[in-house]
């Protein structure tokens, strides 16, 4: 089978030939910059001319060689400005943040303050920071544009939802054009469409709980001015990908914790399965496209609510969360959802344990998860800089090894 027709297999909840391997078909299946590197370096290829694409989470593009390395299945088209509003169409010579050398986007330029880099919007404004030695940028309690209004009326006010451009189309329907032309890689397009962690950064994390557990006319507003805008970028996305796109990304939607969901279902239901549905409704009524959602953490007690809102595939499967074990989810859920995770855990097992221990954990998530297709590998979450390149080469050999049927 080709790459294209494994993906659609597992993800029609048939066994293709072997498991699927996803390496940076999105923005949390893929490797921190600092970690690709090594990787690259340690595998024998060139290492200093890679790109820092999503300044954000600091990750590396993934090129075309790792992924025939590593004989993975998925590509990614990815957004104009998936961080920050810094564009990656162009590029420069730069250094990652522990000095090495890679290539940058042409318009990131961080600002140093008191030992602090500061990313800023056209208005001076500081919209990200990192300290330090941080591995980062972090957005929390920094510049949140609608923090301190308290109407319906100032939401219309003081806020213009963005739209795609037709600089972005372009970019959009290069990338995709491309890859379907000149590879048989199932395609995954990230669109975003964001609407709980959209509220909290629109709002403040702080205030944004505040506003869901007591302001929920107020929320529901925002909520529904936000969905209007995804429909009007859905239907630009759509027009312009069309038949080049097989997977369309929406997330982060980060709902849970390490022990359990930051809502309760209720509030879920109530609230966001309304306007998730809206949106993942529309993709299933104007394509064949599959709704995949990125949403860390437990969300064991969510996911009937989000299959029932038309989640097709739900990432990163975070097994070491409270009630995220693979045989539970897998028995409960795996007739209707399909698995884009959680094929090794990536805080304790993947960092620290051995080359065998890292192949022990693959080959027994496989053979959970596996069954019936529905099962697309990846690690929990982005390779971190901590992960010994041994072990980066050992989880996606263990998945080839041990992921045929």
């Amino acid at each position: 089978m080709n790459h294209r027709e494994r993906v659609l297999k597992t993800i029609n909840h048939e066994e293709p030939d072997r498991v699927p391997i996803d390496i940076g078909g999105m923005r949390s299946t893929g490797i921190h910059s600092i970690a690709y590197r090594e990787l690259r370096k340690y595998l024998g290829y060139n290492y200093d001319s890679i790109k820092l694409y999503d300044v954000f989470q600091q990750l590396g593009l993934i090129d075309r060689d790792i992924l025939e390395h590593f004989n993975a299945d998925v590509a990614p088209v990815n957004r104009l400005e998936p961080a920050f509003g810094i564009k990656i169409d162009r590029w420069k010579e730069g250094e990652l943040i522990d000095g090495s050398n890679a290539l940058v986007p042409a318009e990131f330029e961080p600002e140093k303050e008191d030992g602090v880099y500061k990313i800023k919007d056209d208005n001076g404004r500081t919209i990200a920071q990192r300290s330090e030695g941080s591995l980062y940028y972090d957005q929390a309690g920094v510049y949140h544009p609608l923090a301190d209004i308290n109407t319906k009326e100032e939401i219309d006010q003081e806020y213009s939802w963005k739209k795609i451009s037709q600089e972005e189309q372009k970019f959009l329907a290069s990338q995709a054009e491309e890859l379907r032309e000149k590879t048989d890689y199932a395609i995954m397009a990230d669109f975003g469409g964001s609407i709980y962690e959209q509220g909290q950064l629109l709002r403040g994390y702080k205030q944004w709980y505040l506003d869901v557990a007591g302001n929920k006319d107020f929320v529901k507003y925002l909520l529904d001015k936000m969905v209007e805008n995804y429909l009007a970028n859905l239907e630009t996305f759509i027009g312009v990908l069309g038949d080049n796109v097989d997977i369309v990304v929406f997330g982060g939607d980060d709902l849970g914790m390490q022990d359990g969901p930051q809502i309760s279902p209720d509030t879920y239901r109530e609230i966001f399965l309304p306007r998730h549905k809206k949106m993942w409704d529309y993709v299933h009524d104007k394509t064949d496209w599959k709704v995949f959602l990125h949403s860390c953490g437990s969300i064991y007690q969510l996911l009937p609510h989000l299959i029932e809102a038309g989640v097709d595939i739900v990432n990163p499967v975070h097994i070491n969360a409270k009630g995220m074990k693979p045989r539970k989810l897998k028995e409960e859920f795996g007739d209707e959802i399909v698995f884009w995770g959680g094929g090794c855990d990536t805080q304790q097992v993947l960092p620290n344990g051995t080359v065998q221990d890292v192949k022990g954990e693959v080959k027994k998530n496989i053979e959970i998860f596996s069954t019936g297709g529905g099962f697309v590998f990846t690690p929990v979450h982005n390779v971190q800089p901590d992960v010994p390149p041994e072990n980066m080469e050992a989880v996606y050999k263990a998945a080839q090894e041990f992921g045929s049927y």
